[in-house]
């Protein structure tokens, strides 16, 4: 479609042209206030019917066909001619520069306009086949110069996260390096633990995980939300309601996305900047993925009722693509489904690989869809970039590991010793975990598991049992019986990664709450003080199913060095009592049944002395030392992996 345009004193003179490649009922242009169809107030539209060659005047009341009647006033404009000729539809129409009517868009000479246009292939009025808006100079000399101006509104949303991230990451530093010693920030939560999960668990653990620092950085998020809303609102008054809440919610959703991408860049900045890591973080990744989704959904059924989500003309006084809107909102909205605890559970490979696929595409459309888009994203992007570049070394770190199985389905691997291993082993901190990879298993497959720093200080190793038959550990257990001639399986890994939510090294005693195979944090902590002149006591409480299960690290966690006290227990165990040798010749004694925690965790046990509580297992053994240690008040940390 071709515009032409002469601009005198008074009146602008304005011929349009068009070679459908089809046939064409109607064709229409409007001159309007906004990039939209539907204006407040309410704006007219020239259409050319191309079967009685006529140009007329109608009024765009709203998206329906039926609400489009005729302007009984036409003195807005003279239809000077119109024909269709050799499937050529030509219309040519005078319209003063002043608005005659009250649904006349005022034009100023030398001061571009939106002009709309639209045709269909059925009878007016009917749904256009296709349209288009564009910001356009009436009057200018050449094609160049008519639409140098594109009319983009730009928003202050791209720095209103920037700034946001900005406040959010000076907090981070103030309270990381000059507010070690404040309890409240690091340590206290929103809400007091419970032994047992009741009507609401969601919620309520959420905010019993949630400590005030954390809160502090949700309630700056809030603030910069809010932020980016109102300024959306502002900026956008012009156009009416139902265009203005589009854009406030497409604004919500890009604050969301932005910040959405930083948590899952992995790299020891979380732990320069807020002390911890980001495995830590993820749960925020996932609020931050519900609230994209949500602001999504509404952004697109909004935009649905204004107009045509997947047309792939530049649209709106943002000038998006809302083609590549819609693909990126079903890239972003397939991976929130999968990404739902009993798929990511039950089928990681499958939510970790559509999550990687799905992502990529879902911000290369999203980028596509809008400049603002592309501001915004610069700062998430280039974090996750550079992480992921500083990640790539993990692939030369190739080990043949030794292997010794324990039963049907738990394996060790112990790194061989070397300037880097030993490196890992001397500076990596407590709880670290690395990303494990098994060539054998799969090239693509990367699994985090807890390091344990080996009882001569040397090197590093991993204990994995496998959770189910099928699974990653399963075949990697498999991987290594069939390795037993040569007792080498060949792993690469990445990390470490991870820090706790306190400082081990500033208290008297430390209490280690293990259950199953969660008892790996631990015995690498224990290992880390075997070689170190801290004389923080140890208090190890390990509880497995059947009382073998004790001897599944054995060989990098006895004999136990002297400032530890360790309980074991067998929940499955047949007698009351019993003793199990470990390969070092002593013996390891056990109780039947489960520890009563509130004999452990009370203030008469340590009075006067000060109490570090960490815990790894079964989530109800964890909640429960998670209680009786705020009843204490006794710092307190977790580890279990959500991923």
């Amino acid at each position: 479609m071709f515009l032409r345009s002469l601009v005198n004193a008074t009146s602008v003179c304005i011929q349009v042209l068009f070679q459908p490649t089809s046939t064409v009922q109607w064709t229409s242009i409007a001159i309007a206030p906004t990039p939209y169809m539907v204006n407040s107030p309410v704006n007219n539209a020239v259409v050319f019917d191309s079967a009685s060659a006529i140009t007329s005047l109608f009024l765009m009341q709203s998206y329906e066909s039926r609400n489009m009647p005729a302007q009984s006033d036409k003195s807005s404009i003279t239809a000077i001619n119109g024909n269709v000729t050799n499937g050529l539809i030509s219309f040519t129409f005078e319209r003063t520069l002043a608005a005659k009517t009250i649904y006349d868009v005022e034009i100023e000479p030398n001061t571009p306009v939106f002009i709309q246009w639209a045709y269909a292939s059925r009878r007016w009025p009917a749904k256009h086949s296709d349209y288009g808006s564009v910001y356009f100079l009436l009057g200018a000399s050449s094609a160049e110069a008519a639409i140098a101006d594109d009319g983009t509104v730009q928003t202050a949303t791209p720095g209103i996260t920037a700034i946001t991230f900005g406040v959010i990451v000076i907090l981070g530093l103030v309270a990381t390096h000059f507010g070690r010693h404040w309890h409240a920030i690091h340590h206290a939560t929103l809400l007091a633990p419970r032994k047992d999960r009741r009507s609401l668990a969601f919620f309520t653990d959420t905010l019993t995980d949630l400590k005030v620092g954390e809160a502090i950085v949700i309630l700056v998020y809030s603030w910069g939300l809010i932020a980016a809303g109102v300024r959306a609102q502002t900026t956008f008054s012009s156009l009416s309601a139902g265009h203005r809440f589009c854009m406030i919610s497409g604004h919500v959703a890009l604050v969301a996305l932005v910040f959405l991408l930083l948590p899952v860049a992995r790299g020891h900045h979380w732990e320069l900047i807020f002390g911890t890591s980001h495995e830590r973080v993820l749960k925020f990744h996932r609020w931050l993925g519900a609230i994209c989704s949500v602001a999504s959904a509404i952004h697109l059924v909004g935009n649905a009722a204004n107009g045509s989500v997947g047309s792939s003309q530049v649209y709106g006084v943002q000038q998006v693509m809302p083609i590549f809107g819609l693909l990126a909102f079903f890239c972003f909205g397939t991976m929130s489904l999968s990404a739902l605890e009993p798929i990511r559970r039950h089928h990681y490979n499958t939510f970790y690989y559509f999550h990687r696929v799905a992502s990529v595409l879902g911000l290369i459309f999203v980028l596509l869809h809008s400049k603002t888009v592309q501001y915004a994203m610069i700062l998430p992007l280039v974090i996750y970039v550079l992480s992921g570049l500083f990640r790539l070394r993990a692939f030369f770190n190739r080990f043949d590991a030794s292997i010794k199985v324990h039963g049907t389905n738990t394996v060790l691997l112990k790194l061989p010793v070397t300037p880097q291993t030993t490196k890992w082993a001397t500076t990596a901190n407590p709880c670290a975990f690395f990303w494990v990879n098994v060539p054998s298993v799969s090239r693509l497959e990367w699994h985090p598991f807890t390091a344990i720093v080996t009882s001569d200080g040397q090197s590093i190793a991993f204990c994995m049992k496998a959770p189910t038959p099928n699974g990653f550990v399963a075949k990697v257990v498999l991987q290594a019986i069939q390795a037993t001639d040569s007792g080498k399986l060949s792993i690469v890994v990445g990390g470490p990664y991870g820090t706790p939510a306190l400082d081990v090294n500033n208290y008297a005693n430390l209490v280690l709450i293990a259950g199953g195979i969660g008892v790996t944090p631990m015995v690498n902590l224990i290992n880390q003080f075997r070689h170190s002149q801290s004389k923080t006591l140890l208090h190890l409480v390990w509880v497995v199913r059947k009382p073998e299960e004790l001897l599944a690290v054995e060989d990098v966690m006895f004999p136990l060095p002297h400032n530890v006290k360790a309980t074991f227990y067998a929940s499955q165990a047949s007698a009351r009592q019993g003793s199990l040798i470990h390969s070092g010749g002593d013996d390891v004694v056990y109780t039947q049944g489960k520890p009563k925690l509130d004999e452990i965790l009370n203030t008469s046990r340590f009075t006067n002395q000060s109490v570090g509580v960490l815990a790894c297992g079964p989530p109800g053994l964890v909640r429960e030392a998670q209680s009786f240690c705020h009843n204490c008040g006794f710092d307190f940390h977790k580890e279990i992996f959500t991923f």
